[in-house]
């Protein structure tokens, strides 16, 4: 038999211990199939951990790359009006070359064979922008063509929504132009905001001659630079352009918002790579105890040869370490190999050119990562194969007293710091590393304390009469050798691990959010002048919608507040308020109640006493000014003072029928003041919505349309595919989760053998020991799995809240079919165990154990 070989007695290291590499492979070649599960958690594993950081550092590394292309030059400012005297002076000092360009939303009404009207991106560009990257149209010299007459460029995704060809044309305000070519790439555009927000391209020069630009249209004004010879920082360039009010952006500005943009898809990636690794480790303990306790008598056997305690832990130390490097080197492969498929998933709402190459810093922590938690997870039961004496040869029920080991409290606390001090090093935090670490400290404790729990249920109801199915199903829960603790934490963990998951990524996925009730409108008109709102009101009506809201906005700025100019403020170091919030155009109105979507929170209601004016603020933007009840403003309206006291604070749901604003005035204050109108409707028809637009377009060219409808369907669609990505990159944790749950269970067969087929020679049924094996997995997985389910919600809470800063919004039928399928999962494979012994004789069950 292959044990009888030749025992050296000298006692060697691990690596010159030729018997037990031979031992080794002898082994493993007969229990391959047991040891799968060890090997497959390792892959899937380590797969995740390759494959999320190769991406997380590939992305990074196109960031820094390619900010300066994304950004079109070295320096941008950006205003509500045309840039003063002053900045434009400072940058023509500062640049070597500059470009201009007018951005403002409307409509375009597109004459082609699939005509139509569509709110845009109008975008009147002048000079050679863009000065680094590159703008890529089809064809070649399309934006050529604009700079030299009537024509225009735009998104190709807008192109191929209305089918428009060189042939075509396309009415923006007075101005009909032709169709000069589509937008492949561009700085500054294309990407994510091209798909909520198209955008059309044309020469300043007829800016003028559409008619578009009038008092209240939402105009910005961008100046683009490309440096000289002048070095400029961040901070002196926004020293000079903020206190007007402007806005600005640099190279070293633009990547960092990109790095912040993408800062909840590296947690959600991190989160994943750490839930993956550590289901892994879960994985390689579970397989390697049941595997140990199976072989303890092939162990008995060797000791009885004259093998050593030492010698039989080689033996399954060099499996341990062949099985967890060829376990890290296919999950590297596999991991690399999923990078390079992340960008054609991720390419649509990433605005970079996504090139990968191999991150061998990545490559590196699987290998070492996966040759690691083979070994850390794999050795306490390893250590106690040392212990196992001969006289369990005889006796398979010996159990020998534990003895105090060094080296096992040594591993015991390794395994504890492993998830601490990898979680601290996945999110680059050692508070994050402690809080994910008592979490999971905390699951494992309420799991194990479950198990101690319905142990001691088990024996305390125990039935001394009833079906010997339901008798003997609650025996297993407490028997010898039975596997309720280990299965309850494997099989809890594992469940807390996925659902938890599945809280966060549904929360990540439900952070926009869109009411529909049938009152609420869904069709906004803005920039209607005064003028024009009769006419517009009376069109409305007439394609008989009714009007939901017809709200006045007055456009203004701070002068003063609470006594200090905004000079003052600005030069004041010591004072907290935000320069934003002083500087910025504000859009307020007037009414004398309030809306739908707010609340008075404390306060009372704009009003007019004591030929003082009282106005209400948006809950927020009183900490921004820092002004309360009581306090001061002065509003520039058009260049007339108000000076008016803040009366109460409005909470405010911003997405809720909107427009909402942060300051609202009382009547008869504001409304002889240069205004432009919003007006709300809803439209369910899409043949009414069409006609409604095209004859606005025609009669109001300068007044556009936001049509919540299309937006909503582009959310869905942008969401639907990153849904789809977060649903991917899960799927490695989900799957690694499953493989856990399954292969507990199935290693937990071969405990079960030798006793459900004594149970047959005694007259047991294969039906009742169905019964019975079925009745206790579904105990083991319902109780399991409900006690995962309820950690998951508080783990949920709290990494949406304090981790992603999202909305907690657990979607709780998905988390029901989550524990369905873990018990269907535990029953099926238990169900499965039992067909050996239900097929073959209990003789030949029992000689093949023995």
């Amino acid at each position: 038999m292959d044990y009888i070989i030749r025992i050296k007695k000298e006692k060697k290291s691990l690596w010159k211990d030729s018997w037990a590499w031979k031992m080794a492979w002898r082994d493993a070649r007969h229990n391959f199939g047991r040891l799968l599960l060890f090997i497959t958690s390792v892959i899937i594993g380590i797969a995740a951990l390759v494959s999320i950081n190769s991406f997380n550092e590939n992305l990074q590394q196109n960031i820094n790359d390619q900010a300066k292309e994304l950004l079109g030059a070295d320096y941008e400012v950006s205003a509500s009006e045309p840039l003063n005297q002053e900045v434009s002076a400072y940058l023509d000092s500062i640049g070597e070359e500059q470009s201009e360009e007018i951005t403002m939303a409307s409509m375009a009404r597109f004459m082609t064979s699939t005509p139509g009207t569509r709110l845009v991106r109008l975008v009147a560009m002048s000079g050679d922008f863009p000065f680094y990257g590159k703008l890529e149209t089809l064809p070649a010299g399309a934006m050529e063509k604009v700079k030299s007459g009537k024509f225009v460029i735009m998104d190709r995704n807008l192109a191929t929504q209305y089918d428009v060809s060189s042939e075509d044309s396309i009415a923006i305000g007075n101005v009909v132009f032709k169709m000069a070519g589509e937008v492949i790439q561009i700085p500054n555009g294309g990407g994510l905001q091209s798909t909520f927000t198209p955008s059309v391209y044309f020469s300043m020069d007829w800016l003028d001659s559409t008619g578009l630009v009038q008092f209240g249209s939402r105009v910005t004004y961008k100046k683009y630079v490309k440096a000289g010879d002048v070095v400029v920082t961040r901070e002196q360039l926004r020293a000079k352009v903020r206190k007007f009010g402007y806005s600005y952006e640099t190279v070293e500005s633009r990547r960092e918002d990109l790095g912040e943009g993408f800062t909840n898809l590296y947690r959600f990636f991190n989160l994943l790579a750490f839930v993956a690794l550590i289901l892994g480790g879960i994985g390689v303990a579970s397989s390697v105890s049941i595997y140990m306790k199976e072989k303890r008598e092939s162990v008995a056997v060797l000791r009885c040869l004259g093998a050593s305690g030492w010698q039989t832990f080689h033996i399954f130390m060099i499996q341990a370490v062949v099985l967890g490097l060829i376990g890290s080197i296919i999950g590297v492969l596999f991991g690399v190999f999923i990078q390079y498929v992340l960008p054609l998933l991720l390419q649509d709402f990433i605005p970079l050119e996504l090139k990968i190459g191999i991150a061998w810093n990545a490559v590196l922590e699987g290998l070492l990562l996966g040759l690691g938690i083979s070994l850390l997870f794999s050795m306490l039961p390893l250590l106690d194969v040392r212990f196992i004496p001969p006289l369990s040869v005889l006796r398979t029920s010996f159990e020998p007293v534990r003895r105090f080991s060094k080296s096992r409290w040594l591993v015991i606390i390794l395994v504890l710091l492993f998830p601490l001090l990898f979680a601290s090093y996945q999110t680059q935090s050692l508070m994050l590393g402690v809080s994910f670490f008592a979490g999971l400290l905390v699951a494992f404790v309420v799991l194990y304390l479950m198990a101690r729990l319905i142990v001691w249920l088990a024996k305390k109801v125990f039935p001394d009469n009833g079906p010997f199915i339901l008798k003997q199903s609650l025996a297993n829960l407490f028997r010898p050798n039975n596997q309720t603790f280990i299965l309850m934490v494997v099989i809890g963990l594992g469940v807390f691990l996925i659902t938890t998951l599945n809280i966060i990524q549904n929360s990540l996925l439900n952070q926009v959010e869109f009411v529909g009730r049938e009152n609420q409108s869904n069709t906004i008109l803005f920039d209607i002048q005064r003028d024009q709102v009769e006419g517009v009101v009376e069109l409305t009506k007439d394609n008989e919608l009714d009007i939901i809201q017809l709200v006045p906005i007055v456009t203004c700025r701070l002068k003063e507040v609470k006594g200090k100019t905004i000079k003052e403020i600005q030069a004041d170091t010591t004072d907290g308020i935000s320069n934003w919030a002083v500087t910025r155009e504000y859009r307020v109105t007037y009414r004398d109640s309030l809306t739908r979507s707010e609340k008075l929170l404390d306060g009372q209601l704009q009003h007019v006493a004591d030929d003082s004016v009282f106005v209400t603020i948006s809950e927020g933007m009183q900490d921004n000014l820092e002004v309360g009840i009581g306090d001061s403003l002065v509003f520039d309206v058009q260049g007339v003072p108000f000076k008016v006291y803040i009366s109460g604070i409005r909470e405010v749901d911003w997405p809720e029928d909107p427009p909402n604003f942060i300051f609202v005035f009382p009547t008869s204050i504001l409304e002889e003041a240069p205004q432009i109108f919003v007006l709300t409707t809803r439209i369910d028809d899409e043949v009414v919505a069409n006609k409604y637009q095209r004859e606005l377009v025609t009669a109001y060219p300068n007044v556009s349309l936001i049509d919540i409808r299309l937006i909503l369907s582009t959310i869905d669609d942008f969401f639907s595919k990153v849904s789809f990505v977060i649903q991917f990159m899960a799927l490695f944790s989900i799957a690694t989760g499953l493989i856990v749950l399954a292969g507990a269970v199935v290693n937990s067969k071969f405990t079960r053998l030798k006793e459900n087929a004594l149970l047959r020679t005694i007259g047991a049924s294969g039906k009742q020991i169905t019964g019975m094996t079925l009745l206790e997995y579904v105990y083991l997985g319902v109780l399991a799995g409900v006690t995962g389910m309820l950690l998951s919600l508080v783990a949920g809470f709290l990494l949406a809240k304090f981790f992603f800063e999202i909305v907690f919004s657990p979607d709780i039928p998905g988390l029901f079919y989550i524990l369905i399928g873990v018990v269907s999962l535990t029953v099926i494979v238990g169900w499965w165990n039992t067909r050996e012994v239900i097929r073959n004789s209990p003789l030949a069950v029992l000689r093949r154990e023995t």
